[in-house]
């Protein structure tokens, strides 16, 4: 955003131009704290991810499918297995 009376770029905390003094407008300031609050929320995001290590977009439905695909990998391992000792024992 930049300031309605000498055109420099306002700062992103407070609400006066540094420029020349003027106060910003009251949609400046609506603007300006909303896009505070977003950045802030962003920010707590990043934080939580890189905590507990892990996307906040992540498809959680993929797993499921692996964990499945591994049981039926393990239970066909098994019963060639059984197989091979029947058929030793014969």
């Amino acid at each position: 955003m930049f300031c309605k009376r000498c055109g420099a770029a306002l700062p992103s905390e407070g609400y006066i131009c540094k420029k020349c003094g003027a106060m910003m407008s009251e949609e400046q300031i609506i603007k300006q704290k909303s896009f505070n609050k977003e950045k802030e929320n962003k920010f707590k995001v990043s934080l939580m991810s890189d905590k507990y290590n892990s996307d906040i977009n992540r498809d959680y439905g993929k797993r499921k499918e692996n964990k499945f695909l591994g049981l039926i990998i393990v239970l066909v391992i098994l019963i060639v297995l059984i197989i091979i000792g029947i058929l030793k024992v014969m």
